[in-house]
């Protein structure tokens, strides 16, 4: 999609925005006594946000396209389209493809130590985004952090194409698909976000005051949920000859290993029941929730199951946007469910993407035998843009996260902590040491078995890529789940 195309989509987004905001204006025009409820409130505060990153959007990329056009050049009969290889078809172009490009121009450059112009030019010479998209996506510097913060143009763009990203992990991600349900925000930089809400409900209530009475005042009761800032990294490295053979293919591994292993990540973070840790991870959705056993494998059983989970929204006076996560085995059995008659009961609901109501998200990161219920309507989740550095000069401690030693997430028998960090949790601070003589400052614990590797000294690469991103639910106790469903 160019430019224009943007321009025009954004555009007719926009009109489609203020059409619902009229037709809400028109209710208060029309009876001068109605008043707005909670649902209309919130869908007019959440449509303004939306007009606003809209205008703003269209503006910068209206500059782009303006700057864009200021300095194109004539088309050679030996030049092709941007998106469209040569021949009769075109190409579709994968989402987050900008952000893939432009670290794979980074990465070529200081390898083959060319200027990143010059790389763009013999790689990309047809694609007049990669140039503005590198300039302020990844830095000018080998392994200084990517500038997130940029305003103007550039931001916006930044923005845009991160939606890209995290929009490719939907089909596979129960975390993107729940995150584009529920309340989708940006850090923006920022270090985190405070989302206000109702607090106890039922202050505001009026009182029936008989004549000449006093009529009673109260007070709203307000409260806030507190979105900090983590991050999900990971560092590859591999062989510069092998970076030598396998270019330019290294692009699409690099999309496709983020979709695929970032995608489970977040997913096994969202579900795993663990609480929060400070300065390192935020709370699983299910932390504290105990959930319910099923009630067995038949039709009347998966009623009863999805009816639990039901109640548990109608009971906290919510369910504005009901949401079932499910494992894809499930939910084909579920299709598969018959009745006395032979037929299908919910096959016909479940082909439409829902089922009693309720949305569903189907993803095999989702445990095999438990069904989830979330009002999406409380969900949110921030994101910041995916900041891609390499470097063939870092040292590395070949040492990962997976718990067991040696590993950086601070296993009690690594010497790096005690504690501090479990298996896909790494702790602040710390650091190991890397010989069996060796001990660590924070445990006095010998390391043996950890390997420190000059990228310089064996001719390799390193790739980092940082995700910010945390998730948390606006409201308590609007989440429960299923245990053991085996239908």
């Amino acid at each position: 999609m160019n430019i224009a195309e943007r321009i025009k989509e954004k555009k007719a987004k926009l009109v489609a925005i203020k059409d619902d905001m009229t037709a809400i204006n028109k209710k208060l025009e029309a009876d001068s006594s109605y008043e707005l409820t909670d649902d209309e409130s919130a869908r007019i505060e959440l449509l303004n946000g939306e007009v606003e990153a809209l205008e703003k959007a269209i503006q910068n990329l209206a500059l782009v396209e303006k700057s864009i056009a200021a300095s194109a050049q004539p088309i050679t009969g030996s030049q092709v389209y941007r998106g469209i290889a040569a021949g009769p078809h075109a190409v579709k172009e994968l989402p987050g493809a900008l952000i893939a490009k432009a670290a794979t121009v980074q990465l070529i450059s200081h390898l083959e130590k060319k200027h990143p112009d010059q790389v763009i030019a013999e790689r990309y010479q047809d694609d007049d985004r990669i140039a503005p998209v590198h300039k302020f996506l990844v830095n000018k510097t080998a392994a200084a952090p990517a500038n997130t913060t940029e305003v103007g143009w550039a931001n916006e763009l930044v923005n845009d194409d991160t939606g890209a990203f995290l929009a490719s992990l939907v089909p596979v991600s129960a975390y993107a698909a729940l995150r584009a349900a529920g309340i989708p925000l940006d850090f923006g930089g920022a270090n985190s976000i405070t989302i206000p809400r109702r607090g106890a409900m039922g202050t505001m209530a009026g009182a029936f005051v008989g004549e000449g009475g006093a009529i009673p005042v109260s007070q709203m009761a307000l409260a806030s949920t507190r979105m900090n800032r983590f991050k999900m990294a990971v560092i590859s490295t591999f062989t510069n000859e092998l970076l030598e053979r396998s270019t330019p293919s290294i692009e699409a591994l690099v999309r496709q290993a983020i979709v695929d292993d970032t995608s489970t990540s977040l997913d096994n973070a969202l579900l795993d029941t663990l609480a929060s840790v400070t300065g390192v991870r935020p709370a699983s959705i299910t932390n504290g929730v105990t959930g319910v056993a099923s009630a067995g494998t038949t039709a009347a059983d998966v009623i009863t199951d999805l009816k639990v989970l039901m109640t548990t929204l109608a009971t906290a006076n919510a369910g504005v946007r009901p949401v079932l996560l499910i494992n894809p085995a499930r939910l084909i059995s579920l299709s598969m469910l018959t009745n006395a008659t032979g037929t299908f009961i919910f096959r016909d609901e479940i082909a439409a993407g829902r089922l009693m109501g309720a949305q569903l998200i189907s993803s095999t990161n989702v445990p095999s035998a438990q069904v989830i219920i979330v009002d999406a309507a409380s969900f949110a989740a921030a994101n910041d843009t995916p900041m891609f550095n390499v470097s063939d000069q870092a040292v590395l401690t070949m040492a990962n996260a997976d718990g067991t030693a040696p590993t950086q997430a601070g296993d009690a028998t690594d010497g790096t902590g005690g504690d501090l960090g479990t298996a896909g949790q790494v702790p602040p601070g710390g650091g190991m040491a890397i010989t069996g003589a060796g001990t660590s400052a924070l445990s006095g614990t010998s390391t043996t078995n950890v390997q420190a590797v000059s990228m310089y000294q064996t001719y390799s690469t390193a790739v980092r890529m940082i995700l910010p991103t945390s998730w948390a639910m606006n409201r308590p106790g609007l989440v429960n789940r299923i245990t053991g469903v085996a239908w």
